[in-house]
């Protein structure tokens, strides 16, 4: 039975995101063969040039919630690059991929998010990429020690993995009273980092709705599944 559900136009531009996003992986040809949508219409696709219509829409977007194209490509990716995960952050479709589904896991808490949070550099380009998805603002550490305190705050904490005194700046702007984020990084091992953080930002009522990071360790994952925030998100688990 054909399926011929009012598709938004904003669902087929995120539809058109995520094919071009997929073509990053798959060739046109092996696109074709897991959606069963003909090569020649994928190429207008994902080169903005043609719009599906509902009923390819709905095709698409069955054919890649049955398969879990997205996770699987994600988490393969995330597996392969363990070792070198710079290999990710250059990776323009992994990151615009990875934004979609955080996205799409948000849309399900139905609540604003006021800014994106990168808990480290290497997290910018996912706090960017999510930030335009989300049609918001990024925050992130900064690096410049000189920096006056009515500008940033600066918190301590010790690196387990670095056996080490740490420290971050963090801008003022990131933590005003009242306001939602959703924090993201491409690691989240150090568990002493991420509660200083978290600390930090519950203390001036800032509101944490969730965490996405690619890897996670398992103490960390412990800690953050004891916060019980709305979203929780990540691709692999190490050591």
């Amino acid at each position: 039975m054909l399926n011929n559900k009012a598709i938004k136009r904003s669902e087929k531009i995120r539809i058109l995101k995520i094919l071009k996003a997929l073509n990053s992986f798959y060739s046109l040809r092996e696109l074709e063969e897991m959606l069963s949508i003909p090569f020649q219409s994928l190429w207008r696709y994902v080169n903005f040039i043609g719009v599906p219509s509902d009923e390819i829409a709905n095709e698409i977007i069955e054919k890649i919630s049955k398969l879990r194209i997205i996770e699987s490509t994600l988490v393969k990716m995330a597996k392969s690059s363990n070792s070198n995960y710079y290999n990710l952050i250059k990776n323009t479709g992994f990151i615009e991929l990875f934004a979609l589904a955080v996205d799409e896991k948000l849309k399900k808490i139905d609540t604003d998010v006021d800014y994106v949070f990168a808990l480290s550099e290497e997290g910018i380009p996912i706090a960017t990429s999510l930030a335009l998805e989300l049609g918001t603002e990024i925050c992130f550490p900064l690096v410049n020690r000189n920096i006056q305190e009515d500008v940033a705050k600066i918190i301590w904490y010790y690196s387990h993995s670095e056996k080490e005194y740490k420290y971050m700046l963090i801008p003022r702007e990131c933590i005003h009273r009242d306001k939602k984020v959703y924090v993201v990084d491409i690691f989240m091992e150090d568990i002493e980092r991420v509660k200083s953080v978290t600390t930090l930002m519950r203390m001036n009522g800032v509101e944490i709705l969730g965490f996405s990071t690619i890897y996670i360790s398992k103490d960390c994952l412990k800690i953050l599944e004891e916060y019980n925030t709305g979203v929780l998100y990540y691709l692999h688990v190490i050591q």
